[in-house]
């Protein structure tokens, strides 16, 4: 069993290169891979605390992209990625430059809409690293710190006056489309693939049933309604040159593995995935396990070891 999709402190998870290789120890898996957001920071670390173990360590990233067609925001898993300099490198050097003027101009947008109480040095102090490294969710903690209960003073009239949970901080007010949200930067899954493929890597579709159907509780897509939406978003896929998807993924009902299992062998896409775990961030997920009773199942996450195999044998 692998688990090929996990986040650590370097980006927006909560627990340390080392604690997510000793959970990936105690889980039992015979590979894992760390999948920060845009960095491999703390790929060293993480192999360093693998060293000598049964779990082989795969240095892995997860890159924002955009999707040329639909605009959809979708992310882009990368693979064997090399250390030291890289076209691969280069890029994710461009991306930071990019993340820094991000970070500032979101701490400024907040505070122009009332959240004058949030502080940089707050956020870092959660993130435990600088402002310009800082993630979302590390905003959204800085939030509930300095505003954990109604304030009539601010921010403006129709925002939160308090915040008492993450998700509720990106549902009100940083996820997209909301009074704070600033585009990240991405690139385009093509464009992330060309760096990877010239580096040695490849790339893998990032939970495609979250970024290509939208969520509705009210009016939630049927499998059918999801495959529609998928299939032309594969075929998007397989020419910009990704060589899998995620098949098996936390959230995912079986019918949903199901099918994309189904499509993956369609498309000529490998079957991969993971537990996209990020610590208390995501504290209803399990490191190589998922959600253990998700959707009145019991079934839990199982990526087999023949994903990777099948990622070994098509490396460029």
């Amino acid at each position: 069993m692998i688990d090929l999709h996990m986040h650590s402190n370097r980006s927006d998870g909560t627990d340390s290169p080392v604690k997510l290789a000793k959970l990936a120890i105690s889980a039992g898996l015979s590979a894992a891979s760390l999948t920060d957001h845009d960095t491999i920071e703390g790929y060293a670390e993480f192999a360093a605390a693998l060293a000598g173990t049964a779990v082989e360590p795969i240095c892995g990233c997860e890159i924002s992209c955009k999707d040329p067609r639909t605009g959809t925001s979708v992310h882009v898993l990368c693979y064997f990625i090399p250390e030291g300099d890289s076209p691969f490198a280069t890029m994710l050097d461009a991306m930071k430059i990019k993340r820094a003027g991000r970070n500032l101009a979101l701490l400024t947008k907040l505070q122009e809409l009332g959240y004058d109480r949030l502080k940089a040095s707050t956020i870092e102090a959660i993130a435990e690293k600088s402002l310009e490294k800082a993630g979302r969710p590390h905003f959204a903690q800085a939030l509930i710190e300095a505003y954990s209960v109604a304030d009539p003073a601010s921010p403006r009239d129709g925002l939160p006056r308090y915040f008492t949970e993450v998700g509720n901080v990106f549902s009100a007010l940083l996820g997209e489309n909301q009074a704070a949200y600033i585009p990240k930067a991405t690139t385009t899954p093509a464009e992330a693939s060309e760096a990877a493929h010239r580096s040695g890597a490849l790339t893998v579709l990032a939970h495609p049933i979250i970024s290509y159907c939208p969520w509705d509780p009210n009016q939630p897509l049927d499998i059918e309604a999801q495959r529609a939406l998928l299939e032309p978003a594969l075929a998007d896929a397989v020419a910009a040159g990704i060589s899998g998807a995620e098949a098996y993924y936390s959230r995912h009902s079986p019918e949903q593995t199901a099918m994309m299992l189904e499509l993956c062998q369609r498309f000529g896409l490998i079957a991969t995935g993971g537990s996209d775990y990020h610590g208390r961030n995501k504290p209803d997920l399990s490191l190589g396990r998922g959600v253990s009773a998700k959707r009145g199942t019991t079934s839990e996450l199982r990526v087999p070891d023949s994903a990777l195999e099948a990622l070994y044998a098509a490396r460029p």
